[in-house]
């Protein structure tokens, strides 16, 4: 159930899915790479899989981010799981909900300079929505017609799978969500292991106020999902 959430609570929801979205990421270059024994077609299913997850992820972590918007609180948004749907629910409300490729760069001096939108590469908010339907095609069989005329594996459907992956890590290995005052600047992979969010908030005279949060792990948890990665 989602509540109107204080955002370091928010926060400590949306690492564990970024962390996860790592490992599938992860999982998708171990399959196309051969590590894991899939010959090509097959190879080629399991990436969708992830693929369909990882919007999955993307979407439930932009809901709880937005978890004070009033809408996200009625019965059709905490049971909603199509991610597309998801989406379209949350940019109605909020333009700019969906994740916004960055750049940073540290400042002599100190502090950070952050260049959002500026990766051409990163995949976004109308290409979610074709991979994500893209993703239904090829992981239903379909129907006797739709077999029979079906190709055989080829190295376009190889290259797609590459680029849909490109798109991804291009999207969210640094990314940031914004709201009205409020910025989420998010690392997937850090020093730490996990992944971290700095949040940003206005301050008055155009001043930001920065404080990072780091993923919660407790020693006890055991969870492939939030496991260290080697």
């Amino acid at each position: 159930m989602i509540h109107a959430l204080q955002s370091n609570e928010a926060v400590q929801k949306y690492l564990p899915l970024m962390h996860e979205l790592r490992i599938r990421i992860d999982l998708v270059s171990q399959a196309c790479d051969g590590q894991m024994g899939l010959t090509a077609p097959y190879a080629h299913e399991y990436a969708y899989l992830q693929f369909r997850r990882m919007c999955e992820i993307i979407a439930l972590g932009c809901l709880f981010l937005h978890g004070d918007i009033p809408f996200i609180n009625k019965n059709k948004a905490k049971k909603e799981w199509n991610a597309e749907r998801i989406m379209n629910m949350l940019h109605r409300e909020h333009p700019h909900s969906f994740p916004q490729a960055i750049i940073r760069e540290k400042v002599v001096g100190g502090g950070w300079n952050i260049q959002a939108n500026s990766k051409p590469k990163a995949l976004s908010r109308l290409e979610f929505k074709k991979l994500y339907f893209e993703c239904g095609e090829v992981l239903h069989r379909g129907t006797i017609q739709s077999v029979e005329s079906s190709t055989h594996f080829t190295n376009e459907h190889y290259q797609k799978v590459v680029d849909w992956q490109e798109k991804i890590v291009h999207l969210m290995e640094e990314h940031a969500i914004t709201k009205e005052k409020e910025m989420y600047v998010v690392s997937l992979k850090t020093t730490s292991g996990f992944p971290e969010c700095t949040i940003l908030n206005q301050v008055g005279d155009g001043k930001l106020h920065a404080h990072t949060c780091k993923m919660d792990v407790s020693e006890k948890l055991q969870h492939s999902y939030i496991s260290r990665m080697p």
